[in-house]
């Protein structure tokens, strides 16, 4: 079996002699072996340890096997251990019985050795076997989520790009219909940034570009979606919110480059930005609005001002 530690069974009957019995069997295989005497300790034990395989008798005081198994089957931690029961009842009904609630296996006492070996490594293989499966599963799913992230994420700033940016955008819209309230755009553009790479290198531009991107992150809510549009620009999209609440997060960006001085190697850098700003109205189109927001981008650098307001048709 292909694991590092010994695979555990449970063994649970009300008579000594069939404990010891399975017991000794199982540990001369190198299972390892522990054992209950009545259904709450079993159940007890299971709950706390996860055995890879139970081994139960039905016919005990107190709670017999079946209602035993049933209460495995409901608890979340242990639905999964494989059960063989194992008994003197020997009637097709006993054998159906067990099966509906939930066993995996059934062996009528007097048990032969041999049989009962083979019946508990071939579930125990089951298991590890599905538990492989599950974990194959995981890392596949995981690596899709990972492959699906990378498809919408810009390799070097690590925010969302733009095909990520449009499908929110399209679904903001459609979100309209039920909410009412608008969303705005914010295209940000970083001030003469090829002369930044010109002078410094672009090693020093795609700083930055990292350094932007993180600014921006942290000055925007969880639900607003920060994307590197192209090149140097960027753009945010800020669900329910108008003009004069976007104004307030690009002025809150703008401010924090204003205070501050960025240092790459030997060189301090002062990062300045312009931002456009737009509001989506359901009389217009997505691409519109991306181009309202362009138009008063463009307005702001070549006025000065680190943000500019536009509305309606460009």
């Amino acid at each position: 079996m292909n694991r590092k530690t010994r695979p555990s069974v449970l063994i649970v009957d009300d008579n000594p002699k069939n404990l010891q019995i399975l017991a000794d069997m199982l540990r001369n295989r190198n299972y390892r072996v522990a054992i209950a005497k009545d259904g709450f300790n079993a159940l007890k034990f299971a709950f706390k340890m996860i055995p890879d395989l139970i081994l139960l008798d039905i016919m005990m005081t107190q709670m017999d096997g079946f209602e035993v198994c049933r209460r495995l089957k409901s608890h979340h931690l242990t639905k999964e251990i494989p059960v063989i029961f194992i008994s003197a009842l020997n009637h097709t009904a006993d054998k159906v019985k067990g099966f509906q609630v939930g066993g995996v296996d059934y062996i009528t006492k007097p048990f032969q050795k041999e049989e009962v070996l083979i019946r508990v490594r071939t579930h125990i293989e089951l298991k590890l076997s599905r538990e492989e499966l599950k974990l194959s599963y995981k890392k596949l799913q995981s690596a899709y989520e990972e492959l699906a992230l990378a498809a919408r994420t810009d390799s070097l700033t690590k925010l969302f790009n733009r095909l990520h940016i449009i499908e929110k955008m399209e679904a903001e819209r459609k979100k309209i219909q039920n909410s009412g309230k608008a969303f705005s755009l914010i295209l940000s553009d970083i001030d003469d940034f090829k002369k930044i790479n010109d002078t410094y290198g672009h090693d020093c531009g795609d700083f930055v570009l990292v350094s932007v991107a993180d600014v921006m992150r942290s000055k925007v809510r969880k639900e607003d979606v920060v994307s590197r549009w192209g090149g140097e620009e960027f753009l945010l999209l800020l669900p329910e919110t108008d003009s004069k609440g976007a104004k307030l997060v690009a002025e809150r960006i703008w401010q924090e480059f204003s205070d501050n001085v960025y240092e790459y190697n030997h060189y301090r850098l002062k990062i300045s930005m312009t931002f456009g700003i737009s509001t989506y109205s359901p009389a217009e189109s997505i691409d519109i609005c991306i181009k309202i927001a362009d138009e008063a981008l463009y307005q702001g650098k070549k006025s000065g001002k680190n943000c500019i307001v536009l509305s309606g048709a460009v």
